[in-house]
């Protein structure tokens, strides 16, 4: 699996590497703003891609003795500096694109129409990020892996992001030159926003957030299912990554032996763990109490 994932990011390095040179060549060349302000989001992208490989390297590592618990959450540090990349890069973009208006409507600035090369470029560039956004959703659904969620996003808001450069280049073949600084700060707004989510999203990677309501009521009808446990006291179901951790108090039967209260717990934490395999550990506390008298 991880080889498979390593070979989708390495996809997504090269692919942005011809980009990159691609947009800021022809950007330059061509007289074209926003698609210099695209090629410099897909420089960014490079610097994404090697960031992911790296990454996943230590967080496929195995448990150690400072990491008891897995290196798994590297991964949710390096999705949360995906998203400040992305944030710095929408108001760099953002900021050149308001200058260019600026320097248009109040210092008169004149600009060259862009060359109809770009056009081509554009289009090819949008179908490049269609095909990596379509490789990277369907891996991130079938490994289940939040880098690769992180990227085909990344992805995605660039196909949006070069479809209005697109529609800019276009608008300025007909004099209307300023629609290009327009699209640069509409892809800002696109990257930002994009990014936003991501953050959101590592956030509750890193700080242990609680797993989605219907995780944690499926897990509490299960407990409910073994033999011998009266009640549940209290649940907690946290994220870890892709994984969740269980913490459960149940009771039983406060007339049962040692033993007996070991092995039902035992087969709590037992059916847990079979039954969710994304559950990495399922803690169980026993209290003791007294059966509901049958009518």
């Amino acid at each position: 699996m991880k080889n498979k994932i390593n070979t989708v990011i390495w996809i997504s390095l090269i692919i942005n590497i011809l980009l990159s040179v691609l947009k800021l060549y022809y950007g330059f060349k061509g007289n074209a703003g926003s698609l210099k302000s695209d090629g410099f989001n897909s420089l960014s992208d490079v610097f994404v891609s090697i960031m992911i490989l790296i990454t996943l390297k230590i967080a496929h590592k195995k448990p150690d003795e400072n990491h008891p618990y897995g290196h798994e959450k590297f991964e949710g540090l390096m999705y949360f500096l995906l998203g400040l990349v992305l944030v710095l890069t929408a108001f760099s973009i953002g900021a050149n694109g308001i200058s260019e208006l600026y320097d248009y409507f109040i210092h008169k600035r004149v600009f060259i129409k862009p060359s109809t090369s770009t056009i081509y470029v554009a289009v090819i560039a949008i179908l490049l990020k269609l095909l990596l956004s379509y490789l990277t959703i369907t891996a991130s659904k079938k490994y289940k892996a939040p880098a690769l969620k992180a990227d085909s996003v990344n992805h995605l808001t660039d196909v949006f992001a070069t479809s209005a450069s697109l529609i800019g280049i276009t608008l300025a073949q007909f004099n209307l030159i300023y629609f290009d600084s327009i699209a640069s700060i509409l892809i800002a707004l696109l990257i930002l926003l994009s990014s936003v989510e991501i953050l959101k999203e590592a956030i509750s990677f890193l700080v242990d957030a609680s797993a989605e309501k219907e995780v944690v009521s499926n897990i509490n009808q299960t407990i409910k299912t073994v033999l011998g446990v009266i009640r549940i006291d209290d649940l907690k179901v946290r994220k870890h990554m892709k994984h969740y951790y269980v913490d459960v108090e149940i009771c039983v039967d406060e007339r049962l032996s040692l033993k007996e209260a070991h092995d039902i717990a035992e087969n709590v934490h037992d059916t847990i763990e079979e039954t969710y395999l994304d559950v990495l550990h399922c803690m169980v506390h026993v209290n003791p109490g007294v059966p509901k008298k049958k009518k």
